[in-house]
């Protein structure tokens, strides 16, 4: 009988201890591969909701809307591939850094091949997410939302 209840504690310490894993959101990102969507710009850094925003990623060539972000979960690092070229003299990478996550997986640090970026994360699905970020855009301090989906 003592062997049944040592069975018995044994099960129930190992279902109770069991550790559930949730994945961090690089390792999410890692899973796919990820193009840029929409590329909105506002402007006014103060308020940014509050004015119209511009979509600048559908001005672009064809050429500079198929590349592709990879994230790497294991060594926390990205890569930007081209897709179609723009120029035949482009690398392959375009760009290739590190990604360190922020804030509890809220943001996304993002630097290397001349990106140097602090990424908001707005929202996450299955299929695709949505950042935020400021940057200079001719000399004005600019709120960019880049919406990445899952290819």
């Amino acid at each position: 009988m003592k062997t049944v209840y040592l069975l018995i504690g044994i099960a129930i310490a190992m279902v109770a201890c069991k550790k559930e894993e949730n994945p961090t959101l690089t390792e999410e990102l890692a899973k796919s591969s990820w193009q840029k969507t929409s590329i909105l710009i506002s402007a006014d850094s103060i308020a940014p909701d509050t004015i119209p925003n511009i979509d600048i990623l559908s001005a672009k060539p064809d050429c500079a809307k198929d590349n592709i972000w990879q994230f790497n979960a294991e060594n926390n690092t990205f890569q930007l591939l081209e897709g179609e070229k723009c120029n035949i003299a482009d690398p392959d990478i375009k760009a290739s850094g590190i990604i360190e996550e922020g804030n509890n997986g809220n943001s996304l640090r993002v630097d290397g091949g001349g990106i140097n970026e602090i990424w908001e994360i707005e929202s996450v699905s299955a299929s695709s997410f949505r950042v935020s970020y400021f940057a200079r855009n001719d000399g004005k301090l600019t709120k960019f939302r880049v919406v990445f989906t899952k290819i």
